[in-house]
């Protein structure tokens, strides 16, 4: 009886400290990219609606190619719109008693279209972006747990995650980058559980989200088993593309008459730009105002993820291996051509094949960066010198 009492209260405390770690990890995320960036509404006020703020993206007036990605701001101010009137009032008048998000993190919108529909569909992206990324921490720990690391390990690589994460934040972010992560992990998660319906369902749901949403399921093609026939692998990659192709062509149709284009070339841009030596030692005021963070090329990051990688790639499963260059080749050659500079969080749908290979070096992670003299790790230096020392009875022995 005492020992299930002694459980129970163990799950407790166990439950407890993930919880209150993914609510801190989700608000430090969460507030500092939208506290930098907000919701892109500092937009010319003139032609307000037809910018890619969250107003332009609900009206559906937003510039190519951020209109094909407003499913979620067009579904939250639909919401919005089927609450009853005196209620939509009610509303509106408790949010503007205090207006503490408003002032926060939507600032730049102006007052004539701070109405009740689009403050409460403000409201609801908002905390659909927290739920987004609390879901995707969660599945972050998950991971790690079920990759074999203890509880003390999985905390510790869920709050590494959690710091790293806000840096891919640095040049760029908006609301879609948190649904775009979630379903990329999601995906990932319930593939490794071989629950490739609910799968293939997640890949439905969150293909409305973005347009290249299709290279989730395309890389997962690669992290199939061994033992699974080929044909089984061509038939579920050919059903999720069929259903990306599908909802791609949802969220892009009807927007001929916006302006710009179906994709954004910086290809010579972004060439000068990593040619430039000044691009490796750049710092930015991402976490806080006035807390400088280096770029995650700069070398007091870059190096020591190098040396990290090395060492992670050496231990991960060549299936691993296998499906994190599916996921990071095509993802390269986009953001090189489409992509702006530094703009990791471009990189969103490579994340979980980062992850999982990062897992197979986290729980070495001291003895990666505690070698003595480019020799064997200090724990395992330590643990034989122990067994050296020599106990009264083994002396007495010895005599």
């Amino acid at each position: 009886m005492k020992l299930n009492s002694s459980n129970r209260l163990l799950a407790f405390c166990r439950f407890s400290i993930v919880f209150v770690v993914l609510l801190v990890c989700c608000g430090n995320i969460t507030n500092s990219v939208l506290l930098k960036w907000g919701f892109r509404d500092d937009q010319p006020i003139d032609r307000y609606e037809h910018t890619f703020g969250l107003v332009g993206m609900m009206e559906g007036a937003a510039p190519k190619p951020y209109v094909y990605r407003s499913s979620v701001p067009k579904a939250a101010r639909w919401i919005a719109e089927q609450v009853n009137p005196d209620l939509q009032q009610k509303l509106f008048k408790s949010i503007t008693r205090y207006d503490s998000l408003h002032h926060a993190y939507f600032s730049g919108v102006p007052d004539r279209f701070w109405t009740p529909v689009n403050a409460i569909a403000y409201h609801l992206v908002y905390f659909g972006v927290t739920l987004a990324m609390a879901l995707t921490l969660l599945i972050v720990y998950r991971l790690a747990r079920s990759h074999g690391l203890r509880f003390g390990q999985a905390l510790g690589f869920l709050t590494a995650f959690a710091l790293v994460y806000p840096l891919t934040f640095q040049k760029g972010g908006y609301y879609y980058d948190f649904f775009e992560i979630l379903g990329a992990f999601s995906v990932v998660y319930f593939f490794l559980k071989r629950r490739l319906l609910f799968c293939t369902l997640l890949v439905a749901v969150f293909s409305l989200n973005k347009e290249t949403f299709f290279l989730v399921p395309a890389a997962l093609f690669f992290l199939f088993e061994p033992e699974v026939p080929l044909r089984k692998r061509f038939a579920w990659l050919a059903i999720q593309l069929i259903i990306c192709a599908i909802t791609r062509h949802l969220i892009m149709s009807g927007y001929a008459g916006n302006e710009g284009g179906f994709v954004d070339l910086h290809g010579v841009h972004n060439l000068l730009y990593w040619l430039n030596p000044l691009s490796y030692i750049g710092f930015y005021n991402m976490v806080a105002k006035g807390v400088l963070t280096p770029s995650l090329q700069n070398p007091l990051i870059a190096v020591p993820a190098a040396v990290f990688s090395y060492h992670a790639w050496r231990r991960s499963p060549v299936l691993h291996r296998r499906y994190f260059l599916a996921a990071a080749l095509p993802i390269a050659v986009l953001c090189a051509c489409f992509g702006f500079e530094d703009e990791s969080r471009d990189a969103a749908l490579v994340f979980p094949a980062a992850v999982l290979i990062a897992l197979s070096g986290a729980s070495r992670f001291g003895d990666i960066f505690e070698r003595s003299n480019g020799s064997e790790p200090v724990e395992l230096k330590r643990q034989r010198e122990s067994a050296r020392v020599k106990t009264p009875e083994s002396i007495a022995e010895s005599a």
